[in-house]
């Protein structure tokens, strides 16, 4: 499977709503307070993946 920027952005979606449901989960956050954690780890997650397989796309990693 080769990694471009669609495929980081699932996995980063995937990544940063699980984080952000997690701490939510831990700090015993309800309704609002948890759809904005979980929202705003979604977010983060997907610029964070695209930003990594541009990355890795244009071998500017080690």
């Amino acid at each position: 499977m080769s990694l471009n920027q669609k495929n980081g952005a699932a996995l980063g979606l995937l990544a940063g709503t699980t984080f952000g449901s997690g701490i939510g989960f831990l700090l015993g956050w309800h309704s609002y307070d948890l759809v904005i954690s979980v929202a705003a780890g979604g977010i983060l997650g997907i610029a964070g993946g695209i930003w990594l397989s541009c990355r890795i796309l244009f071998k500017e990693l080690p």
